[in-house]
Order: C-alpha cells, then structure tokens, then sequence
C-alpha cells in the first residue's frame, strides 16, 4: 500500500484520483497510528459536550449491566458445585440473547436518534423488496450517525417476525443537512443503490450467516483447542523419547508452581477450553510414553 503511490490500473475508472489519495492517506493512518486515530475521530468529529455526554453515557450504562452479571457469576462459582462452568456457559449465553434485544431497543438510542424512515419512494422499495422475499419487516429506522462519522451502513436485526431494518442517514443522499463550507456531507447514494446494499444484507438472512457463522466459530474454536492440545502431548512425548521424562516433569511442576497454575479441571472442561493440557494430564501422559 505504501509503495501505491499512483492510481492503480485495477482501480481506474471506479474512483477518481483525489478519492483515491485520500483513502490511501486513511488506510495508512489507520496502520500506523489505529488508536490514535479512533481517539482522534472521537473527539474532533464531535462536538466537546458530545463527546462527554457519550462517555459519561457509556460508563454509566457499562456499570448497570457489568455490576449485576458480576454478581451472578461470583455467586454461580461459589454455589455451582463441581459443574458450575455449565451454568456460567448457560449465563452467557442468556445475558447474550437479552443483550441482542435489549441493545438495539434501549441501549443504542440512548446514544443515537433512531428515527422511523419517511413515507416515499425510498421507503415503498424496500418494503416491496422485504415482501418479495418475504422478509418480516416489522419497522424501518433512520439513525443519526453523521454526528459521529461520515462513515455510511445499514443493518438488519431482531427476532422472528419483528424485524427492523437500519439506514445511516450518511447513506441516503441529499438526507444530512449540508453545512456552510463542508462538501463531504454531499455523499450517499441513490434508491436502487440503497436497495442493492439491503439486497446484501437480506442475503446474509436468507443464508442464515449470522447462526452458521456462530456455529462455525465454535467448531473452529473446539478443533484448534484439540489439535493444540495435540500438538502440546506429541511434544511431550518426543521430549520423553530422548530420554528427559523425568527432567520434563520436574521442569513442568516448577512452571506450574512459579506460574501459580491450577492444577485439577474437568477433563470435558479442560479439552474445550485449555489449548495446553492441565498439568496431571500431562504427567499422566508422559508416564505412559516412559
């Protein structure tokens, strides 16, 4: 990217060379000095008492849900017995569920203005390509997100027959109010374009990507731990072959001490969970190579 100094052959006649210019200096920004940048984009992009009215916000609204869910997990692990890991999995995944209706229903306004989309052409296409696929559309909703970003998205979200569809009001052109002197707000693209983009999302919901990418994640997640911990006993046992078992053990009972390791899981646990097996089994398995 940064030897790209010219409009690229490739991207001719898709963007002009000052677009170009631009989201190469923001792409290499964004390399180099990523979080600066977030902070910067913060604070600038918005106005003083903005900014810290939306920390102020988020503070108080992390303490009300973390202060309860910590609660319920320290009084899970204490009274949860031997499988209390079952029930903190049972926790998350319902803290996860209400978090993906109450976040879009009561959390996110209070930091954006969700405002329901205008009767018009723009509003009768999408409801027209929502019935086509028989998408149940429930309400459409403009959100305020130029106050923070000249950044352009749209969203779907909800269960069952109540779903929401989301513009950004930098998607829609001609919908954010031009200010004197600023030429970047004239942006957004036109109805058949808005509707190409929610033709996109639309496929992810009739593909279902949102669950199989879930499910594909956690299948990922439980293979890479095995043939972790796979890798971890093949090296045990090579180690063992050499003729070092005994000085192996010793070396991993040391580390397990100087690094304070627990020492007894579950094994069902242990083989979702820990890429390195726990120390016992490992012991056990390099008694059995002897």
């Amino acid at each position: 990217m940064s030897r790209l100094i010219d409009l690229p052959k490739s991207v001719e006649g898709l963007m002009a060379k000052d677009v170009y210019e631009k989201a190469r200096a923001y792409a290499l920004d964004r390399n180099s000095f990523g979080i600066v940048q977030d902070i910067y984009s913060k604070i600038f992009n918005t106005t003083t008492a903005f900014f810290i009215k939306d920390e102020i916000k988020k503070f108080v609204v992390s303490q009300i849900i973390a202060l309860p869910l910590l609660c319920g997990m320290i009084w899970i692990v204490k009274n949860g017995g031997d499988y209390f890991f079952w029930y903190l999995w049972i926790l998350s995944v319902v803290v996860s569920l209400f978090m993906m209706i109450l976040y879009p229903e009561v959390i996110a306004p209070l930091f954006d203005k969700y405002s329901p989309l205008p009767d018009g052409e723009l509003k009768q296409k999408i409801e027209e390509l929502a019935a086509s696929l028989k998408f149940p559309l429930y309400k459409l909703f403009i959100v305020e997100g130029s106050k923070r970003s000249s950044h352009s998205n749209a969203y779907l979200y909800g269960f069952h027959k109540h779903k929401r569809i989301v513009l950004f009001d930098t998607l829609i052109k001609g919908y954010c109010k031009k200010d004197d002197g600023d030429s970047d707000k004239d942006c957004g693209c036109e109805t058949n374009e808005i509707l190409a983009v929610l033709a996109h999302e639309l496929g992810h919901w009739k593909h279902n990507h949102t669950l199989k990418g879930f499910l594909l994640s956690q299948i990922f997640n439980f293979v890479s731990v095995v043939i972790s911990r796979r890798f971890e006993f093949q090296a045990d046992e090579f180690a063992t072959r050499l003729g070092h078992g005994e000085a192996l053990k010793a070396a991993l009972l040391k580390l397990q001490k100087d690094n304070l390791g627990y020492p007894l899981f579950d094994k069902l646990y242990s083989s979702w969970h820990h890429s390195h097996p726990p120390i016992i089994e490992r012991l056990e398995v390099i008694d059995k190579k002897k």
